[in-house]
């Protein structure tokens, strides 16, 4: 929680930044870029550590060798697409190319990760993440100062990751004496072929969860964009406490599903309590947040607000359901949310624009929880 708080409010002193500096077209470039560079770090993950976590014998080794390999291809994918999105400006391929090597150390923090999870020693991931979050801030703020023009900023996304990625290697030798990576062809390809049910899951809920950013930039503008992420970026925030218990539930969760009421109760009271706070207070928020000139951003926010239960719960559900092997069932369930917030999105968005992709994300996340209580019934 106290890493959380350092990473949340780091990120909203550079939103905060963002939006006074270079108003809602710069906020929406910038937001895009990292949106667009965050489905390439789902795809860095692949599902590995949840696989692998099962196994008495941890090849972490070997691990780190398979992720770097697939950085490289990711970063070459990432940067290789920019010319076929139908969205693309010159500012956002400038920004995707300054922020793209990240995924490497995005993929390196995720390959430490294993270990600080299966240890439970959350608090040694929570200091490197910390520690890049910290000089992260410092460059980006002497980026602003500089007055460069908004891609430029993504360098300090890219600088932070580099030094969560070295602090995280250090931080791990506690725990293992050899960190070197080993580049097994053979343990790869095998990797790949045990965990592509969870990686594709993941890629869809990436995908399903924020296409609605791109959709907006295509259909409306940089500006529309801009006021929707701000919102989003908020309602993010939120989201990953659940994840963060889930994180530290899971290793638990392998042994035992018998606190799995408790968990759940948890998550649905801190759900709604997130809810009618949100709903009270996003115009405070968002006014402290922007300075002004994001009114749409309230709309959006609350709107948001009103999926917390639903992102909440599928959060323990997803989780479950990897417990119990059940991959395929849960990639049917988000390729069924992912149509199902498309079509919406595409019907909706070209009039009602950061209105409709609001609703929309609320609504598919109600399905994709009762589509997995019933699985799972």
């Amino acid at each position: 929680m106290a890493g959380k708080i350092v990473t949340s409010v780091s990120t909203f002193i550079i939103l905060g930044l963002v939006a006074r500096n270079y108003g809602t077209s710069g906020t929406g470039i910038f937001t895009l870029a990292l949106t667009y560079l965050a489905i390439f770090y789902m795809l860095a993950d692949f599902g590995f550590n949840a696989h692998v976590l099962k196994k008495r014998d941890i090849e972490w080794n070997k691990l780190l060798g398979a992720r770097l390999i697939w950085s490289g291809l990711l970063v070459i994918l990432a940067v290789g697409l920019l010319p076929f999105l139908p969205f693309t400006t010159p500012l956002f391929s400038s920004a995707v190319l300054f922020g793209a090597l990240a995924i490497f150390g995005s993929s390196v923090f995720t390959t430490c990760n294993l270990i600080f999870q299966k240890k439970l020693r959350y608090d040694l991931s929570v200091l490197a993440s910390s520690i890049g979050t910290l000089v992260s801030l410092a460059v980006f703020y002497f980026l602003v100062l500089q007055k460069l023009p908004v891609s430029f900023l993504l360098l300090a996304h890219f600088f932070g990751w580099l030094v969560i990625a070295l602090s995280a290697l250090f931080l791990l030798r506690r725990l293992i004496l050899k960190i070197i990576p080993i580049f097994d062809l053979r343990y790869t390809i095998n990797l790949f072929k045990s965990s592509w049910p969870i990686a594709a899951t993941l890629a869809l809920n990436v995908i399903y969860f924020r296409a609605d950013s791109f959709m907006i930039a295509y259909f409306k503008n940089a500006a529309d964009v801009g006021v929707y992420n701000i919102a989003y970026s908020i309602f993010q925030t939120a989201l990953v406490l659940p994840t963060f218990i889930m994180n530290a539930y899971y290793p638990l969760m392998l042994k035992s599903l018998e606190k799995i009421k408790l968990i759940g109760s948890g998550l649905l009271g801190l759900s709604l309590a997130g809810t009618i706070f949100t709903i009270i207070f996003s115009p405070i928020m968002i006014r402290i947040l922007t300075g002004g000139g994001f009114e749409g951003s309230v709309q959006s926010l609350q709107i948001l607000s009103l999926g917390f239960p639903a992102y909440f719960l599928s959060a323990l559900l997803m989780w479950v359901l990897i417990t119990r092997g059940q991959y395929k069932k849960m990639l049917i369930i988000y390729t069924s949310g992912l149509v199902f917030n498309f079509v919406l999105n595409i019907i909706y968005i070209p009039q009602y624009s950061y209105i409709a992709a609001s609703w929309t994300t609320v609504i598919s996340e109600y399905l994709i929880l009762i589509l997995q209580i019933l699985i799972l019934r």
